[in-house]
């Protein structure tokens, strides 16, 4: 029988947690590393939908990207979100694991998702990690140039958005950078400009992010935190199906917490 330890193991293949960030706290959220795993439900996100979603689906697995405890827990209520969380997570007996940024830098993770739904060429890593193996974004080009509104467009189709937030600094795009969530300080404006980007895709773009990028002479694309990185549920499931013989679904909870009206 695959084991909760198992599933564990596999995923430190494609996404070891040493590559996380110092802040970030990956790995096993609840749940018994010795317990027998009947059917694994893939996730952005932990919340009552995903737990409701797990349960009716007889899913005793969640493997998530966005950890759901960051910070000390100092009790476990019905009064906050993650206390209600686990008290419900444990009384169903399901466990979490999650890989967050450590994720964001595998060579199927979130990034190298993005920059395959994109059709990006020649592609390279935008912050390489120190060994050079891994990544925190990618870049690459267009076959085409596009005009910054086509793109925008293009990009809206793919990850299957009812909006496009776009800041635009010249006509045409071709060579595009991309971070996904909120993948877009300073530092990683300065990497993609170094590398000759005139496009960039992330989330979470804001006003001051905005005006960085229109100075460097690059358009902002505003794919959303969770549009850009909800696609990893696609080959961090494609994955755990090539490795162990049980059902493996992805969630179908929309968890968009953005809409414009």
């Amino acid at each position: 029988m695959v084991k909760c330890k198992d599933v564990i193991a596999a995923m430190e293949e494609i996404a070891p947690t040493r590559l996380a960030y110092s802040w970030d706290n990956p790995g096993l959220m609840t749940g018994d590393r010795e317990t027998g795993v009947k059917k694994i439900l893939v996730s952005l996100d932990i919340d009552d939908n995903v737990i409701t979603e797990a349960i009716d689906k007889g899913a005793n697995l969640i493997v998530t990207h966005h950890p759901m405890i960051f910070r000390p827990v100092k009790s476990v209520t019905t009064d906050d979100k993650t206390g209600r969380y686990l008290m419900r997570l444990i009384k169903n007996d399901i466990a979490v694991f999650s890989a967050h940024t450590n994720l964001d830098m595998s060579n199927i993770g979130t990034n190298a998702e993005l920059a395959k739904l994109l059709g990006l060429k020649n592609t390279c890593f935008l912050m390489p990690s120190e060994d050079g193996v891994y990544a925190m974004g990618r870049v690459g080009e267009l076959e085409e140039k596009k005009s910054v509104e086509d793109f925008a467009l293009f990009v809206k189709e793919k990850l299957g958005l009812k909006n496009m937030v776009v800041s635009k600094a010249g006509e045409y795009v071709s060579k595009i950078g991309l971070c996904t969530g909120h993948g877009c300080d300073k530092e990683f404006l300065q990497a993609a400009a170094e590398k000759g980007c005139d496009g960039y895709v992330s989330g979470d773009i804001g006003y001051h992010e905005a005006q960085e990028a229109l100075a460097m002479g690059i358009s902002l694309f505003d794919g959303t935190h969770y549009g850009t990185e909800t696609i990893v549920t696609k080959p961090v499931a494609e994955f755990l199906r090539s490795r162990f013989d049980i059902e493996i679904i992805r969630s179908e909870t929309d968890g968009q917490t953005l809409k414009i009206l």
